[in-house]
C-alpha cells in the first residue's frame, strides 16, 4: 500500500509491503506518516521569485535586471536540530542581450558544512532588449548634458 499526506509545506509518502491484513497496513502507514510529521520539518530558504541579485546592464532597454529564484528553495531538517545556518552560493552567467523573462541565467546552491544539499535555477525577472547604437549614443549625450548644468 502506498499513501501520501501533506501538512503545511511538507508532503510525505509511506509505503508498506508484505502485509496481508488491511488493518495492519493502515496502522503501519499511519505510524510512518506520524513519525515523519512529528520528527521532521521543511525550512523555506528562499521563496519562488525572490530577488537574489541585481545586475547592471549596459546597452539594454533597462539599466539593471533582477535575478530571482525559479522555485521555492526548501530544506528538510529534524525538528530536534538546533537552528541550522546554511551558506548560499550564487553563480550568474554572463548576460547576452536580448534576454527574456524566465530565462535561466544561473544557479543557487545551499551548502551545509561545505557540501551542496540543494540547488536550483536562477532566472531573469523581466525582459531586457538590446538598444541600438543611436539610442545608446543619445542616452549618453543626454546624461552629459544633464550633468553639465550641475
Amino acid at each position: 500500500m502506498a499513501v501520501t499526506a501533506k501538512r503545511d509545506d511538507m508532503r510525505l509518502i509511506a509505503i508498506v509491503l508484505g502485509e496481508q491484513v488491511s488493518k495492519v497496513r493502515n496502522d503501519e502507514t499511519t505510524e510512518l506518516l506520524d513519525y515523519g510529521f512529528n520528527n521532521y520539518k521543511v525550512n523555506l530558504i528562499k521563496s519562488k521569485g525572490e530577488v537574489v541579485k541585481k545586475i547592471k546592464i549596459d546597452k539594454g532597454s533597462s539599466n539593471e535586471v533582477e535575478i530571482v529564484t525559479q522555485n521555492d528553495i526548501l530544506v528538510l531538517n529534524k525538528k530536534s536540530d538546533a537552528t541550522v545556518n546554511y551558506d548560499i552560493k550564487v553563480t550568474v552567467n554572463e548576460i547576452e542581450l536580448p534576454v527574456k523573462k524566465g530565462t535561466v541565467i544561473g544557479k543557487i546552491e545551499v551548502l551545509y558544512n561545505n557540501k551542496v544539499i540543494k540547488s536550483d535555477n536562477l532566472i531573469v525577472s523581466n525582459d531586457v532588449e538590446k538598444i541600438n547604437y543611436f539610442k545608446y549614443l543619445f542616452d549618453n549625450l543626454k546624461d552629459i548634458v544633464n550633468c553639465s548644468f550641475f
